[in-house]
């Protein structure tokens, strides 16, 4: 994350923000109903090494050493304050789009409904995310709607809003 200098109106919505969702929470005891999800991408090396016995005392062949190139992966994990609700990996090459992401709200609300069942019976979820395009897209918020999720007020540039 890069911090970047807000200016006076941008700090001006953080606080009215964090404000509206305290007194919100006074009202409503809403954070135990807060959903929230996050990417992240992964490096590895999956080396794969040769085995071979060898007589006690004796040196081992010298191989050549192959060039790291670490791969990626990109895990999306959704949570609650209950728990990890759901997380899965992206195949390779495959980057969130909302199609992708409409795709995980699905999977999401159905392990909920099966892990929570409280959390989608009684009271509807409220889905904190932030403002990436994937997640503002209008596609994503007829899905949104579909499933009866409230998408909470995120201001740009505050992660440090994120549970």
């Amino acid at each position: 994350w890069v911090p970047h200098e807000l200016n006076d109106r941008q700090r001006e919505v953080r606080v009215e923000t964090c404000l509206a969702l305290l007194n919100r929470h006074a009202n409503e005891r809403i954070l135990n109903r807060i959903v929230t999800c996050d990417e992240k991408w992964i490096l590895f090396d999956n080396r794969k090494r040769s085995a071979s016995w060898l007589d006690p005392g004796s040196a081992s062949k010298q191989c050549p050493k192959r060039k790291l190139t670490p791969r990626k992966v990109m895990v999306t994990v959704w949570w609650s304050s209950a728990g990890v609700i759901h997380h899965s990996f992206l195949p390779n090459g495959v980057s969130i789009t909302a199609d992708v992401y409409c795709e995980e709200l699905n999977t999401m609300m159905g392990k909920m409904a099966h892990l929570q069942p409280v959390f989608v019976n009684r009271s509807s979820p409220l889905l904190l995310h932030d403002n990436a395009q994937f997640h503002t897209a209008q596609q994503t918020v007829s899905k949104l709607q579909e499933l009866g999720l409230e998408a909470l007020h995120h201001p740009p540039y505050t992660p440090n809003l994120a549970p």
